[in-house]
């Protein structure tokens, strides 16, 4: 079961990588289109496009950092206070499979959710950051749920004491 956690990881990780570099394209071409907005507000006089846009720009700065600085701690934290298993053959193999599984999804999902807010940004509507935190905070909720529920699964079957 070591293996195929380790293969799944290995896939996992190569998407982290695929995303992460699109990801920075997009930011880049994203700061690159509210700068030339900002700019081209300027010009004209619309000070509102001008504070918008400016605005996009940091939230876009936030975002990655947040993505980049934020996601691979927190995730490494949540998964190393996810309760292992309490100790028995199977279940155990289980746990460990479940939480590992489960920490690479949460983190693709998270480095997803701010890939959505940036691409908005890039094609020049607002970024809101609020909808990628809300998602990432369900996705850690969700990872914490599901590591509590197979320890106690095993115990409720009396598989394990």
């Amino acid at each position: 079961m070591n293996d195929t956690l380790s293969l799944i990881l290995q896939v996992f990780r190569q998407a982290w990588v695929a995303i992460t570099v699109v990801m920075v394209t997009i930011a880049i071409l994203a700061m690159i289109s509210h700068i030339l907005r900002t700019l081209s507000a300027s010009v004209i006089g619309a000070q509102f496009w001008v504070y918008e846009s400016l605005a996009s720009i940091g939230t876009v700065l936030v975002v990655i950092g947040i993505a980049f600085l934020g996601i691979p701690p927190i995730v490494s934290a949540v998964s190393t206070s996810i309760p292992n298993s309490p100790g028995c053959g199977p279940i155990a193999e289980l746990g460990f499979f479940a939480s590992g599984l489960i920490a690479a999804i949460v983190s693709l999902r998270m480095l997803i959710a701010f890939f959505r807010t940036i691409g908005g940004a890039a094609l020049g509507g607002t970024a809101q950051i609020s909808q990628a935190m809300i998602e990432a905070s369900e996705a850690l909720f969700g990872m914490l749920l599901a590591g509590v529920v197979i320890p106690l699964v095993g115990m409720f079957i009396g598989v394990c004491n």
